[in-house]
């Protein structure tokens, strides 16, 4: 089974293609971005221990390195130069309520200038079924720096708290709750109360997986989308990259 949705005002594609409805994220999943097509393989990111989850799948450019402060910590990066694409994937648990999301969801960021945020990128997505049948139905999408949404600081750490009160959330499509979540930068732009509450609406809801998206902003001159960029400290539900051990690197 394929669905195709756009899921930002960046015209950034996402198809998913999977064999059944209920094994969306699978050894066998595909996640599409424009030209860009990146394997997922949910058998490499089994957790290790019981209460664990799944560790997060580097997909694409993004890979493991060393913060460029204090090479003692581990972390997450991406050069967005040429257009590359990357993702910090986490499959989650089935039957997760996006009220599970409380004060689970952030990222720290370090953005080596002149590289900043820009058209959407960074971002974390959630896929989310709205009617319980294991089927990705829309994406929602939590932004850093609300509410400019670009012009991040540069050559220093952040972090974002995303389930904070700031509006930094839309759904693609917008209308996929009521009252709309976006898009971006506009007036319904959603807090993250507003849209646990908007998703909530559907009682038989799951969120199927999240991740960390990088790349799509390379085409911004002003701010400059392209270059160099740190991640550390993502959280995803119930674990936190924290250390080259919560990662997984797939061939993409």
């Amino acid at each position: 089974m394929k669905r195709t949705v756009v899921i930002s005002t960046a015209l950034l594609v996402l198809g998913i293609t999977v064999p059944r409805a209920q094994d969306l994220a699978s050894a066998t999943g595909t996640l599409l971005f424009g030209t860009t097509v990146l394997q997922t393989n949910s058998a490499s990111t089994q957790e290790e221990l019981p209460g664990l989850g799944h560790k997060f799948e580097l997909l694409g450019g993004m890979r493991d390195d060393k913060d460029p402060d204090n090479l003692t910590n581990d972390t997450i990066s991406i050069d967005t130069t040429g257009g590359v694409i990357g993702l910090a994937f986490r499959e989650l648990p089935p039957g997760i309520k996006i009220a599970a999301l409380d004060d689970q969801l952030g990222f720290k960021y370090f953005f080596v200038a002149p590289r900043t945020c820009a058209g959407g990128s960074p971002r974390v997505t959630l896929l989310i079924d709205s009617d319980g049948d294991g089927d990705f139905d829309f994406a929602a999408h939590g932004h850093p720096n609300s509410p400019l949404f670009a012009a991040c600081p540069m050559d220093m750490w952040i972090y974002e708290n995303l389930t904070d009160n700031l509006k930094r959330w839309e759904t693609t499509p917008a209308t996929a709750v009521a009252p709309p979540c976006g898009p971006i930068g506009a007036a319904t732009t959603c807090t993250w109360d507003e849209l646990e509450t908007r998703v909530s609406a559907f009682p038989n809801h799951q969120v199927l997986s999240g991740f960390l998206l990088d790349g799509e902003s390379c085409g911004f001159p002003s701010p400059p989308g392209c270059g160099k960029a740190y991640y550390d400290l993502l959280t995803i539900e119930n674990r936190t990259l924290e250390n080259d051990e919560d990662t997984v690197k797939n061939g993409n």
